[in-house]
């Protein structure tokens, strides 16, 4: 968003450079956005620098992990925060990460939308026990129906877990939960690499487990989310794979500088404002 124009944005001071200069050496993506806000208040900017750096200089998660877990938070559909987007992607990129490993981080992020049936399956058999409503599929099980354990038994292949809850779900429709199943086994998938024509086909399951633990995460602790069951899935899936406690902390870390966007939009709109304001009050300008 444009903020204050030419003849009334101020040039950054050399404290304002500084901080710009801090943001740049630890491979912040500046921006308009930015830019208004170091002019309008440098000394917030100066404490966002040093909350978020308490995460970044730890090192406890690669860069390019780092960029990733970030990119999840902003892509999710609860938050689509799109300046975001944009930044953690190219620092996706410049931390080494592949065209393949943003997209998969994307797909993973993508099946945030089946907390829906995760909230309302439970809700929904509670409120027919409550009314003495009898499901016509109401005894079937994964224990008692073949097709719905091999649907199981496909998703724990596809997906490395199980959960109580998802019995709920296989036994309510188990034509969806099979179709969810692909769906979100999309990104387990073993796909073929190949770094130059006639070399040897390497063969991979896309991000190592424990990161798309982390990915999953992030997503659910998010706070335009805050998942609570599905973060503690995810959190004992994590630890399981390996990730340690300082691990996971960061990625809470990292979900926690979110709360930035909203001084970074208002920032933008009352940047906008002043220079209008500056505007009509110069009869030099328009």
């Amino acid at each position: 968003m444009a903020g204050l124009s030419e003849s009334t944005a101020p040039r950054l001071s050399s404290e304002q450079e500084a901080l710009k200069a801090a943001f740049l050496s630890e491979g912040g993506s500046w921006s308009s956005s930015w830019e208004n806000l170091t002019i309008l208040d440098p000394g917030y900017v100066s404490a966002y620098l040093r909350l978020r750096s308490a995460s970044f200089k730890r090192n406890r998660l690669p860069r390019k992990v780092q960029e990733l877990v970030l990119l999840s938070l902003n892509a999710s559909c609860t938050t689509m925060y799109t300046p975001s987007i944009s930044a953690h992607t190219m620092g996706a990129l410049q931390a080494g990460a592949t065209k393949d490993e943003i997209l998969e981080v994307l797909e993973l992020s993508s099946v945030l939308g089946i907390h829906a049936i995760s909230v309302g399956v439970p809700l929904l058999e509670e409120v027919l026990q409550e009314e003495g409503v009898t499901h016509d599929q109401a005894d079937e099980s994964s224990e008692s129906d073949p097709r719905r354990k091999a649907i199981k038994d496909d998703f724990i292949k596809k997906r490395g877990y199980w959960h109580a809850g998802w019995e709920r779900v296989l036994k309510f429709d188990p034509d969806f939960f099979e179709a969810y199943t692909e769906f979100s086994g999309y990104p387990f998938r073993t796909r073929n690499h190949t770094s130059q024509p006639n070399t040897s086909v390497e063969q991979s399951r896309g991000l190592e487990p424990k990161v798309k633990e982390l990915i999953y995460c992030a997503i659910d602790c998010a706070t335009t989310h805050l998942f609570q069951p599905g973060l503690k899935l995810h959190i004992r899936n994590a630890v399981r794979y390996g990730a340690t406690a300082g691990e996971i902390m960061e990625v809470f870390e990292l979900a926690s500088l979110m709360g930035v966007h909203t001084v970074l939009a208002g920032g933008d709109v009352l940047a906008s404002q002043i220079g209008a304001n500056a505007g009509r009050s110069n009869p030099h300008c328009g």
